[in-house]
């Protein structure tokens, strides 16, 4: 943990005392830490400094000038770190920053602080995150928070994944996080942790070795007077801090005149802790050096064990080693005075003595109840081949870690597999336990490699068949030649559990069936599902998925909320821990959400997303992501929020970026199309031309590929272009988008009830009115059928009412859609107005006028645009409606300004804040204020005020006078 002399443990706000010794280097980094320290106190703006270096180079005494800097102006600081060495509770370091504060906002009287070092009785880690959550929350909102975490590289997974979430979904919070970690640490979960944060403009903060004149003036400051005896040793210390104060430390505590050096693993700490064993008793020396080969950080009680001795008997030799300063006690634990001392006196251990005293470390924590899973990482580092006392625990560490932690799990088992690689069919049988752990978190190129290694030599047929199920569970083709012949070998063996068979039959009918390849001809897909005789609850759910997206397929969609309604409830008779890591699982969640979303519950459809997202997220789930996003991203843009339906889309998307071509390795081609789909969807509203001919580029790829749901997908974004572009389609292209509407769905997305719409207007635009009346009767017989889902009785008002130029049909059909799709709305008003327009210009213009209010509510620059000018036609230029459907930015000549640099000064001038325009723009809060501030110079103004009066002045009037 962070001690006291490194940072203050104050949550109070009270003056905190400055360290005794003189801050030396790392200046402009103490620099960049007080502005967001200001900007937090002044400005309320939260944010994440991630501060990384080497052991000992300075990084705990930024974190302490962090929490210096900030409490005395008022800020609340927090500080917790991670411990090596041990297993901690989940959150253990969150848990341990908050613990010390009174309860705050408790339901219950009477509520009493925590005792530092004491947890919470066990819970899972979300629900412990989700107090950690809400405690973050209510401290942010009472003042300016500072979260300060030393030795991240040595938190828990748990504790990774929590600041991972909360940085996120607290970061519109004056809330700063400070966090400290080593460099090179290879710890891979810190290495995500670190990614993530950077990649979402978290500050970084490198903390290199003092230069060799600050290295001087801090041996002067520890030394005074005796600093030219360090001079000998200054030159191995690296210029890190920490080595050099305890250097000095060390050369202070003892008289004379510095001796030769001696070499070792370190030359200046183990020339310094070689004198300093030389001066113990053997006592003192053993238990040294049997602490060395235990880790940083140990207990009494477990040094007393290991070296087969009373706690009693220690005192003596314990209290030398703390008189020779190689050691120090805290309030628990034992831990060396600083790494290089450790790592020099356990170089002075044999291997095979040093590998001994751990195995021997790691049998008394197993027997004394320490889980699996909390040593595995040590067990997997110390094991050999042929061990079967570690295959056993690192596969029970795997077993227990899957549900909370994949990637982790996946770890120990490729160790295992490593130390049995002797024995075939048991490394067989880890694989077959390992493939979906690896698919899980985005591993799926090795995944289906392994899976292909099992399959053509199982070790039994339970085995082959469960491979058989987790290549199904992946999507796409077997990677193996004549996969139906495995399929039907698995489904026909005796040796395989009856279970497993139902539910390989009802995955592979799932799986085609999003990738359109099961189109219930004949009945065959009811007959295959009459074969499944299981009454397992993941066979059942599966089936009723089934049977809602065939309900579907055939246009009866209320049969397909009956279907799917106890989706919920199915999930719920399954493992708890188990049950959100399976793909059936994950996509009748999906598939039920998009249904609700169609049947107009938007928020039982939100709470099932995120509960989704939050999952995979916080267990590192990558292979589902772009799932869950595309679902949200769905729901967003049916909301008409297309702003935030485009990030989440693009967050959607980063999986790809590892992959090859327009989808991530392991992503079913379905999949990819409704999220391509999707993102035409956005940029036809938005105007995005560039996003357009991307999606365009990609839907010409689906059209050419194999894949059937791909090329309708292709097909109909071909619809979305060339209404775009203002281009006509032909019979041909427009069948094939017809079909693609009457599937109904793509993957476990439903098709929007309002592009039947879009088909009747490209139709009518290409001169093709016989399609066009086809897609109306489709529209108005799928109505029919669901006579209680509104979205299609709109719709089908809407096709008929464009086809026939009907205008009071068309109001009718806003009407009916209501605001909960504000975008279909305000297509319906702005048709009902152009039929109107001839007739009835009074009528027209409030048409026009609230369909431009809605458009503008969603983002839609483009639609705004077009009504803009229809309003124009009329003789009207609505001045509350300019800065959204005036082009993005003025004449690019204007003052000089560049094209980004004139689209943020447009919105700020009209009123909007930075987050706003960062929004609209699709740019960071950061950018937005770079941009403002170049203009603020080139346009010789001094604050907004001015800003926005120059720009009335020279580009608004200048557009009304046009």
């Amino acid at each position: 943990m962070i001690q006291a002399t490194d940072i203050p443990p104050t949550t109070d706000g009270a003056a905190v005392p400055v360290p005794a010794a003189v801050p030396r280097g790392h200046g402009r980094q103490r620099e960049q830490i007080l502005q967001r320290v200001l900007r937090l106190l002044h400005r309320e703006e939260g944010g994440v400094l991630w501060i990384e270096g080497p052991a000992g180079a300075g990084k705990s005494r930024l974190l302490a000038f962090a929490a210096e800097e900030a409490a005395p102006a008022g800020a609340l600081v927090l500080t917790g770190g991670g411990v090596a060495g041990h297993g901690m509770p989940p959150l253990a370091p969150l848990l341990d920053a908050l613990g010390p504060l009174p309860a705050l906002r408790s339901r219950e009287p009477g509520s009493a602080r925590r005792e530092p070092g004491t947890y919470p009785e066990a819970g899972s880690p979300y629900q412990l995150m989700r107090q950690v959550e809400d405690r973050l929350r209510d401290l942010a909102h009472d003042r300016p928070l500072v979260v300060v975490l030393d030795d991240v590289q040595h938190c828990d997974e748990p504790t990774l994944l929590a600041v991972r979430g909360l940085t996120a979904r607290l970061a519109g919070l004056p809330l700063l996080w400070v966090l400290a970690a080593r460099s090179h640490h290879d710890v891979p979960a810190v290495e995500s942790l670190r990614r993530d944060l950077l990649t979402e403009r978290a500050v970084p903060l490198d903390v290199p070795a003092l230069d060799p004149e600050a290295v001087r003036l801090l041996v002067r400051d520890l030394l005074g007077p005796r600093a030219a005896q360090a001079d000998p040793y200054l030159p191995l210390c690296g210029g890190l801090p920490g080595a050099v104060r305890q250097l000095c430390a060390l050369l202070a505590s003892r008289t004379g005149t510095p001796g030769a050096v001696r070499t070792g693993g370190d030359p200046v700490a183990g020339a310094v802790a070689a004198r300093r064993l030389d001066q113990l008793t053997r006592h003192a020396k053993e238990l040294v050096l049997i602490a060395s080969a235990l880790g940083d950080s140990l207990t009494v009680r477990h040094l007393s064990r290991v070296l087969g001795c009373r706690e009693s008997a220690l005192l003596r030799p314990l209290g030398e080693v703390l008189a020779a300063g190689l050691m120090r006690a805290g309030q628990q634990h034992l831990a060396f005075a600083h790494p290089s001392v450790r790592d020099a006196v356990v170089a002075t251990l044999p291997p095979p003595v040093r590998l001994s005293v751990r195995r021997r470390s790691v049998d008394l924590r197993l027997a004394d109840g320490t889980p699996p899973a909390v040593l595995a990482a040590e067990i997997a580092e110390l094991a050999e081949p042929g061990d079967e006392h570690a295959i056993r625990v690192l596969a029970t560490a795997a077993r227990e870690l899957a549900p909370h932690s994949p990637a982790t799990a996946a770890a120990h088992l490729r160790r295992a597999m490593e130390l049995s690689r002797d024995a075939a069919p048991r490394r067989m049988r880890l694989a077959a336990r390992l493939i979906p752990l690896l698919w899980e978190t985005g591993e799926a190129d090795e995944a289906r490699a392994l899976a292909r290694e099992v399959v053509q030599v199982p070790p039994d047929a339970a085995t082959h068949a469960r491979v058989c199920l987790e290549l199904t569970r992946m999507g796409g083709r077997f990677p193996v030649a004549e996969a139906e012949a495995h399929l039907r070998r698995a489904l026909g063996h005796r040796g395989v559990p009856q279970p497993v068979k139902d539910q390989l039959l009802s995955t592979t009918l799932l799986n085609r069936l999003l990738a359109g390849e099961a189109e219930e001809a004949g009945g065959a897909l009811a007959g295959s599902l009459a074969r499944a005789r299981g009454t397992h609850p993941l066979n059942d759910l599966t089936q009723r998925t089934l049977r809602s997206m065939s309900a579907c397929h055939r246009q009866r969609w209320t049969e397909a909320l009956g279907h799917s309604e106890s989706v919920p409830a199915k999930v719920a008779e399954l493992d708890p821990a188990y049950g959100a890591a399976l793909p059936e699982v994950v996509v009748s969640t999906v598939w039920r959400a998009a249904l609700l979303g169609l049947a107009g519950d938007g928020t039982a459809a939100a709470e099932l997303v995120e509960g989704g997202l939050a999952d995979a997220e916080q267990r590192g789930r990558r292979a589902y992501l772009p799932l869950w996003r595309t679902a949200r991203a769905r729901l967003l843009l049916d909301g008409g929020r297309l702003p935030e339906a485009a990030r989440e889309l693009a967050a959607a998307q980063e999986p790809a970026a590892a992959g090859a071509g327009p989808r991530a390795s392991g992503t079913s081609a379905a999949s990819a199309a409704a999220m391509v789909c999707a993102r035409a969807r956005i940029a036809f509203h938005t105007g995005d031309d560039a996003e357009l001919e991307a999606c365009s580029a990609l839907a010409e790829a689906c059209l050419e590929g194999e894949d059937r749901q791909s090329r309708r997908a292709g097909a109909w974004i071909a619809v979305l272009t060339a209404l775009y572009r203002d281009e006509a389609l032909t019979r041909h292209q427009l069948g094939v988008a017809a079909a693609h509407l009457r599937r109904g769905f793509l993957h476990a997305t439903c098709l929007d009830a309002g592009d039947v719409v879009l088909l009747v207007a490209a139709a009518l635009a290409s001169g093709q009115r016989d399609m066009a009346a086809a897609a109306v009767e489709f529209a108005e017989e799928r109505a029919r059928l669901n006579p209680g889902l509104p979205l299609f009785a709109g719709a089908a008002a809407h096709a008929r009412g464009l086809f026939a130029r009907d205008a009071d049909l068309l109001a009718e059909a806003a009407e009916l859609h209501g605001a909960a799709r504000p975008l279909l709305r305000a297509r319906a008003l702005e048709d009902a107005g152009e039929c109107a327009a001839s007739t009835d210009a009074g009528t027209a213009r409030s048409r026009f006028e609230e369909a431009l209010r809605l458009y503008t509510g969603c983002g839609a620059q483009r639609d705004a645009r077009r009504v803009h000018g229809r309003l124009r036609k009329l003789g009207i230029r609505p001045l509350g409606a300019a800065c959204a459907a005036a082009p993005a930015v003025p004449e690019p000549e204007w003052r000089g300004l560049t094209r980004s640099e004139l689209g943020v000064v447009r919105l700020i001038a009209h009123g909007a804040t930075n987050r706003e325009a960062a929004e609209r723009l699709f740019l960071s809060p950061h950018t937005v204020n770079t941009h403002l501030r170049h203009a603020f110079e080139k346009l010789g103004v001094r604050s907004r005020v001015q800003l926005a009066r120059l720009y009335a002045r020279e580009v608004d009037s200048a557009a009304v006078s046009a």
